[in-house]
């Protein structure tokens, strides 16, 4: 009896495989090498990266091309959906006199919105699914924008140029800092170390992880601060602030002030204004080690 359902079972196999039906997920993976270059000469260069899944290293190095090395994996249902990826998901690059933009395009990127939104059904519903998992070597100087939403984590070091960099599902870890900018998480830890303290105003945030700031010992700023349920750690010496005014009216003869809900501390002299956001993380302002 066994033997006869061991036939029957290898029949109903070759049948729907000769049918196109596949009882495995179909993988492919490939490696994409680029060199970009910004065609006009200009004191300001920008580099960004837009990925939706994956993961983004970036290094700076001392020249003036980007190095750009893609590492792509499609996952499929089948032969069909393969196909269909491999025409629907692709990599959009821009060389501009100033600008560098690689933009991973496809069917989840809404078309009546604004570019570099995200709208993913889930590999159940597209029948399948691909990753971008990028490396970068970029002018030293240059200013960076990075954005990635699952599947990865973004590294940058070295970059002496000002950032954006923005991840959902996963953390951000800079170093080598000396710009100024904005790093934000949803779910992953958000950590710098500054080779120079920045002069201008910044801000890191994330939702569900820890912040992290190591600067140089002759810090100059003053610090926002707001957590809902974490705390905030310092080996500097830091004074309190006023909170600030957000708006004035008069009411009944009466001025009536509003004020904000953030904890204001001021490190040295005072300088920049340094926003820090932990939500449900602890939060940390530390001094960098040699």
């Amino acid at each position: 009896m066994k033997f006869i359902i061991s036939i029957i079972a290898a029949a109903l196999i070759l049948t729907l495989a000769q049918a196109g039906v596949s009882f495995a997920d179909i993988e492919e993976k490939e490696t994409i090498e680029k060199t970009l270059r910004f065609p006009g000469a200009s004191d300001e260069r920008f580099v960004v990266v837009d990925n939706v899944f994956g993961s983004i290293k970036v290094t700076a190095y001392d020249g003036d091309e980007v190095l750009v090395t893609a590492r792509r994996t499609t996952k499929a249902r089948s032969e069909r959906k393969f196909r269909k990826a491999q025409r629907e998901v692709y990599l959009d690059i821009i060389e501009d006199d100033d600008l560098v933009e690689i933009y991973v395009e496809g069917p989840f990127r809404p078309k009546d919105e604004e570019r570099g939104n995200v709208n993913w059904k889930g590999y159940e519903r597209a029948g399948y699914e691909v990753k971008y998992d990028f490396e970068l070597k970029v002018p030293r100087d240059c200013s960076i924008g990075l954005k990635t939403v699952m599947d990865g984590d973004i590294l940058v070091r070295s970059v002496e140029g000002d950032f954006d960099v923005k991840n959902v599902m996963g953390g951000v870890m800079m170093r080598g800092v000396r710009g100024s900018g904005e790093a934000r998480s949803v779910n992953g830890d958000v950590t710098l170390y500054f080779d120079s303290n920045p002069r201008e105003d910044c801000r890191f945030a994330t939702i569900n992880g820890e912040v992290k700031l190591y600067f140089q010992p002759a810090l100059s700023a003053d610090f926002n601060l707001d957590t809902f349920t974490g705390d905030v750690f310092t080996d500097f010496e830091v004074e309190s602030l006023p909170p600030k005014i957000i708006s004035s009216e008069d009411r009944n003869d009466k001025k009536i002030y509003k004020i904000g809900r953030l904890c204001r501390v001021r490190a040295g002299r005072g300088g920049p204004e340094i926003t820090m956001d932990g939500f449900n993380g602890d939060m940390f302002i530390l001094k960098k080690r040699l």
